[in-house]
């Protein structure tokens, strides 16, 4: 038979640890109105393509799915595609291609 070897768990206090102070004042921290900078077509546009050449397709499709707080269905229906594709493209689960993509943004940026 094997012996088991069994950890002594590590005694951690937090009261011993020095504090850490910050170098700035919580008031000056720069408040967004995001409602403002998503009506700005030109920063979001900016913003997908800055994701693009990074090849980040997570902040992509996040930003995209922000960007689109409109009815999904009504999208859905002016890119000739079916609402469970929008929503599927737009989850982060999803493998759209680009053509799917490019429709979306297409039409998005034709309905608002």
């Amino acid at each position: 038979m094997s012996n088991k070897r069994t950890l002594k768990k590590q005694e951690i206090c937090f009261d011993d640890m020095p504090s850490a102070t910050l170098k700035w004042n919580i008031n000056t921290i720069p408040v967004t109105n995001i409602e403002k900078d998503f009506k700005n077509h030109k920063k979001i546009a900016i913003a997908l393509l800055d994701c693009l050449i990074e090849n980040d397709t997570e902040a992509f499709i996040e930003i995209l799915d922000s960007y689109l707080r409109v009815n999904k269905r009504h999208l859905a229906n002016k890119a000739h595609l079916a609402r469970s594709t929008v929503q599927q493209a737009l989850s982060g689960h999803g493998n759209p291609t680009l053509k799917t993509l490019a429709k979306i943004v297409h039409e998005a940026f034709s309905v608002v």
